[in-house]
């Protein structure tokens, strides 16, 4: 490979070339001028586009208020409050009242209850912040000295958020970056810019002390969202000194990096990392160059990156960043699973063969691990890349990370608001998430060894066969020979035992995930199923294998997809798929008993062997006694042994939250219908020592609205797959039980 030349300084951004800290120091005393005051000047309102309508609305949407009703005597409510005969009645029904005057009533009602001292102190705070927004939205200014009021008295701010004057600006510049009121100062920074500046720069230029330093914090924000000038023109207002000091300050977030800068570590030298390409691939970036960007990236933190290392995103080839941000990684010494700056590089620098690199180790990552080194982080390098592939690893450590404690759940809700975003569920985003592994329409690969070429394909048990040239079929594929190509034939011959791996991961992941689509009774459309499943190159071998059911127009008729693709009755006639249809995979309960044995008997005749237990697929059921009286007692009093109780985990169950002396005394499963089935244990397992009580009797079984503190509902409220699939389970948990004395 050629020798890369340096990109001339020419072709660079020039904050990569001369960055900040290489200029001219500004000086580092603070410029002190006294005597500034902010003008006392008419309040201003200001609303976000939808937020007057959204505060409006907030006190029945979001907090389940009841709207009294249009003919109400809203006279005789206002009077009640200027008599006082409402405070006699309970604190929410005051609200309530109070909310829908503000909201409903006529204007000068609601603006004389505002307007009532007396009430401030019982009409502000949470959960009433939800009615002082609603009375800001719709009487503006009449509301304000009841927002300020809250304010100063209760620090609950979020109804000033529309309001600009020197009061507001003096509240939230105290409450900036100070917990819990920092985002409704941020947001009030946001939603005013420059005119909230303007009051903000006296104690930007005050003494030294932390009301500076929160001033100063406020202006960058203005800063970066309206540029450096903005704020400077914004302390004209005072004069000209004031200009000068406030564009003396490090408003501009490009002059915001430490100082000292730390050091490069001698991992990060740039002769020890991958060289950065510019887009084209031609040049190269000097090692100075380089050296600065390393610097950014130290300096960086995922949610504060330096703001240049956007432009290096821009100018720069996206491989080579990727290699760059993966040798970082490597070469990474940090208390956490990566140091913040290389968390910036891998989230926003990875492509899929990083996050080829980075999954499997993430994969085993320890809880103790994941705890300490803040390992959930990570999980952002595949939810920000969001190709297939990374998704594909995200919902593999959802489904089989070591760390089932925060890893499993935390890639699983990942997964789930990306779907959300996508406008699917969770379930729907995975079937389009099963790789094709490189196969072509016909579910074969290709191979290439220079001289000869060979066909790797799949027969119904994914079990792979190779033909030659000449449709001779091998049991294998031969090792490369001398006469073979010296570059491709070792890289075919890798390719197929990388091959096998893959289809046996995805061939088992897609098995369990059929299975819990039969146990759950999902469906798809006609257009889904044949795209997802029936035409997959690799799925289709898997779903040839069972029974599906359509139901069009009022009619169910159950079909298989024939060694031809073809789709035929348990008769053996062809099928048209309406597409209308919902297709789904039917559990045997839910197959006429006459139909399950003709399909029995076919695929026995045909010796399909199914993937999973479905026509064979053993059924249980309650008894009449336990629908009557609501109880599953069956199982009481019977004692297993620890290991069965945490195998249940591998079948879907989980253990209960850990209790006084570190035990876990429940095992829960969720059902399709998200009711929570739990079983209770005694002692209980200390997993740290299971051994200490090998011996778990099972006390109650029973059935809730969903997990702690979840209703008591009747066992008999299962529908009939779900009451035998969770009997299997608990048959299987105690098999070989030991029963009462």
């Amino acid at each position: 490979m050629p020798e890369l030349k340096d990109a001339p300084a020419s072709a660079l951004p020039d904050l990569l070339v001369n960055p900040p800290w290489q200029r001219e120091p500004k000086s580092k005393e603070p410029i002190v001028l006294k005597g500034l005051k902010a003008p006392k000047e008419p309040t201003v309102v200001t609303w976000a586009p939808g937020q007057r309508e959204e505060w409006l609305t907030a006190p029945y949407e979001k907090r389940g208020w009841e709207r009294l009703p249009d003919d109400t005597d809203w006279e005789q409510v206002a009077d009640d409050f200027a008599t006082e005969r409402v405070r006699a009645e309970p604190l929410r029904r005051l609200h309530t009242l109070a909310t829908n005057l503000f909201t409903q009533a006529p204007l000068e009602l609601g603006a004389t209850l505002l307007a009532d001292e007396r009430y401030w102190d019982v009409l502000t705070g949470y959960p009433m912040s939800y009615g002082v927004r609603a009375a800001v939205a719709r009487h503006e200014m009449a509301a304000y000295p009841m927002a300020l009021y809250e304010a100063k008295n209760v620090r609950v701010f979020a109804a000033l958020e529309p309001f600009l004057d020197a009061d507001v600006a003096q509240v939230m510049i105290k409450h900036w970056g100070v917990y819990p009121n920092d985002d409704q100062a941020t947001s009030w920074f946001e939603t005013h810019g420059p005119a909230a500046a303007r009051l903000t720069v006296p104690d930007a230029l005050r003494k030294p002390g932390p009301k500076r330093t929160r001033a100063e914090e406020a202006l960058r924000l203005v800063a970066e969202r309206h540029g450096h000038d903005a704020v400077v023109e914004a302390a004209r207002h005072y004069g000209e000194e004031a200009v000068a000091a406030i564009a003396a300050l490090k408003t501009d977030p490009l002059d915001l990096y430490p100082d000292p800068l730390p050091p490069v570590p001698p991992g990060f030298a740039p002769e020890r990392l991958p060289r950065i390409l510019l887009r084209g691939r031609e040049f190269a970036l000097p090692a100075d160059v380089t050296r600065h960007v390393i610097t950014m990236v130290s300096i960086s933190t995922p949610s504060e990156p330096y703001p240049a290392l956007a432009q290096l995103i821009e100018a720069c080839d996206p491989a080579s960043l990727a290699a760059f941000a993966w040798a970082l990684y490597q070469a990474d010494d940090s208390a956490k699973w990566a140091s913040p700056g290389v968390q910036w590089a891998l989230i926003n620098l990875a492509d899929d063969e990083v996050a080829d690199l980075l999954a499997p180790s993430v994969a085993r990552w320890s809880k103790a691990y994941v705890w300490d080194r803040g390992g959930t982080s990570a999980l952002e390098v595949f939810s920000r890349l969001g190709t297939d592939s990374a998704l594909r690893h995200l919902h593999r450590l959802a489904l089989k990370a070591e760390d089932a404690k925060r890893m499993r759940p935390w890639a699983a809700g990942a997964l789930k608001r990306i779907a959300r975003d996508r406008g699917m569920t969770p379930e729907q985003l995975a079937d389009r998430l099963v790789p094709d592994l490189g196969l072509d329409t016909e579910g074969t690969m290709t191979l290439d060894y220079g001289h000869r070429r060979f066909v790797v394909g799949f027969d119904e048990q994914l079990t792979p066969y190779v033909t030659d040239e000449d449709g001779k079929r091998r049991k294998t594929l031969p090792k490369p020979g001398v006469k073979d190509d010296p570059t491709s034939a070792p890289a075919a011959y890798k390719r197929f035992g990388d091959l096998k791996k893959e289809v046996r991961t995805t061939a088992a992941e897609q098995v369990k995930r059929l299975e819990q689509a039969m146990v759950s009774g999902r469906d798809w459309t006609a257009g889904e199923f044949r795209s997802l499943f029936a035409g997959h190159p690799l799925l289709r071998h898997i779903v040839g294998r069972l029974v599906w059911s359509a139901e069009a127009d009022g009619s169910v008729t159950t079909f298989r997809i024939a060694e031809d693709r073809a789709f035929v009755d348990v008769r053996g006639a062809g099928f048209t798929l309406p597409e209308s249809a919902r297709v789904a995979l039917p559990h045997v309960l839910r197959l006429d008993g006459e139909e399950a044995d003709a399909w029995r008997r076919l695929f026995a005749d045909h010796e399909i062997l199914q993937p999973f237990p479905q026509l064979e697929r053993a059924v249980h059921a309650l008894t009449d006694e336990e629908r009557e009286t609501g109880n599953l007692t069956r199982f009481d009093r019977l004692t297993v042994h620890f290991g069965r109780v945490i195998g249940m985990t591998g079948r879907g169950w989980e253990l209960g939250e850990k209790e006084t002396g570190g035990f876990r005394r429940q095992i829960g499963l969720v059902t399709p219908d998200e009711r929570y089935l739990e079983v209770q244990i005694d002692p209980g397992i200390r997993v740290i020592s299971p051994y200490d009580y090998p011996d778990q009797e099972i006390t109650r079984v029973g059935l809730f609205t969903g997990r702690y503190p979840g209703a008591r509902l009747s066992i008999g409220a299962l529908d009939p797959v779900a009451a035998s699939e969770i009997l299997a389970d608990l048959a299987h948990l105690t098999e070989n039980a030991v029963p009462p004395e």
